[in-house]
């Protein structure tokens, strides 16, 4: 972080340790309270069509309000919807020439300043004059926008349950057009890239945390799973890999990338040439492979897709008829043939091995979803259904259920394995903060 952002932080994004009561009117000093270690975003799994999302809430405006957003691992900045309904006494627009209007404009030069456009009411969010215009991205409804920078009163929990208050929580405004695809009651998205102006680096400058997070995403749609920012001690658990950027854009591009070596499906390498999962292969693809919230499944370039289906149905037991496919999966399978064990169906296990060694196993919880009464198909799909533009990207499905750390400060990734071969779950290592 260069000094005049450092700078910046200290003296405006100070946070404030308040009770829910008297969140509008007491302020305090830092010094005389004791910081937070870790935050946490409680997280919920919603069904939604056609795309399953992930969702947390977060407290925010004048009076507060909570806020549903969908989860994004690889954004560079937080966006809500500033329409009629965004109220706040404390909404402060950022003018052109701070800081962050250049690192929240990836994508324009000139465009980045701008008065308030046609139609709008001056003077509301969303509708100022001589502010920063930053870029809005929806991937779940693949819908790239801008929007006014502002900052504003947010409040979330520490892991230890008090309430903590930030007055100058930076987001994005996105309009009713950026809202396609994201479930009911969702009014935007929460960025958790790495990058300086998404959550986990706003957060850690705001209250001195560690720079790095912890997802650990429920399988069920009652039960919560969590994001915990900053420090976990669980973490001593898990196995590490790098990760590294995508080489035309560097440091601005917000999403994790590992350097996945190969796949094995029951200790079999699936057949395609590593030059597949290669940044700038093929070209119209950026290639490499990331991990991402907003995908409900793993999704593949086509023909790593393709090999890996046929290596799947390979080591199926020949008993196990195959059915029908039931669009996106393209190996679906007779469930009453599958004997069920603690880990989920009893299929072929998947590694994806990493460059440095280090191996993420996927069992049968994590490969399978079941689509119907007696259907139960292969839970990763091709690109004709996704368009991120990564040769992998691991998905939600694949997430559930595993303890999944982005230390951004170490360029690393570390992962626990299904919790559920340890019998405990994401519902219950969410539970010891939630209900801290």
């Amino acid at each position: 972080m260069n000094s005049l952002l450092v700078f910046y932080f200290s003296c405006i994004l100070f946070p404030i340790l308040i009770s829910p009561s008297i969140a509008n009117t007491t302020t305090a000093t830092t010094s005389s309270l004791r910081q937070p270690k870790s935050l946490i975003l409680p997280v919920t799994k919603v069904l939604h069509f056609p795309r399953n999302q992930y969702v947390t809430v977060i407290k925010q405006r004048t009076p507060l309000v909570p806020i549903k957003l969908a989860v994004d691992l690889g954004l560079e900045n937080s966006w809500v919807l500033c329409d009629h309904s965004y109220v706040s006494s404390t909404y402060k627009p950022q003018h052109c020439g701070s800081p962050e209007c250049s690192l929240a404009s990836k994508y324009r030069t000139n465009e980045d300043c701008r008065d308030c456009f046609a139609g709008g009411t001056l003077n509301t969010p969303g509708c100022n004059n001589n502010t920063c215009i930053g870029d809005v991205e929806n991937d779940v409804g693949n819908i790239l926008g801008a929007g006014e920078l502002f900052r504003d009163v947010a409040s979330v929990e520490s892991a230890d349950g008090r309430v903590v208050y930030v007055p100058n929580l930076l987001f994005g405004c996105g309009d009713t057009m950026m809202m396609e695809g994201l479930a009911s009651g969702v009014k935007g998205i929460a960025a958790l890239g790495r990058t300086k102006l998404a959550l986990p680096s706003q957060f850690a400058a705001a209250f001195g945390l560690e720079k790095k997070f912890t997802v650990c995403l429920s399988s069920s749609t009652t039960s919560n799973g969590v994001v915990l920012l900053g420090k976990n001690d669980g973490s001593k658990s898990l196995a590490y890999t790098p990760t590294i950027f995508e080489p035309s854009f560097g440091k601005r591009n917000g999403k994790y990338y590992v350097d996945l070596n190969s796949i094995k499906i029951n200790d079999k390498v699936v057949p395609f040439p590593r030059k597949y999962l290669s940044f700038g292969y093929p070209l119209k693809y950026r290639g490499g492979t990331t991990l991402n919230t907003i995908y409900p499944y793993t999704a593949m370039f086509e023909l790593i897709h393709s090999a890996f289906v046929n290596s799947f149905v390979e080591a199926m037991p020949k008993d196990v008829p195959r059915v029908a496919d039931v669009s996106p999966f393209k190996a679906c399978f007779n469930s009453t043939y599958i004997a069920k064990t603690p880990v989920g169906p009893a299929v072929p296990r998947v590694d994806f091995v990493m460059k440095n060694g280090v191996v993420w196993r996927m069992l049968g919880t994590n490969t399978m979803v079941e689509v119907d009464k007696d259907v139960m198909c292969l839970a990763f799909v091709d690109y004709g259904e996704y368009s991120e533009g990564s040769a992998i990207v691991i998905g939600g499905h694949q997430l559930e259920d595993n303890l999944v750390q982005f230390d951004i400060a170490n360029n690393r990734v570390g992962f626990s394995n299904s919790l559920l071969s340890k019998q405990t779950s994401c519902s219950m290592f969410a539970a010891k903060y939630i209900n801290a």
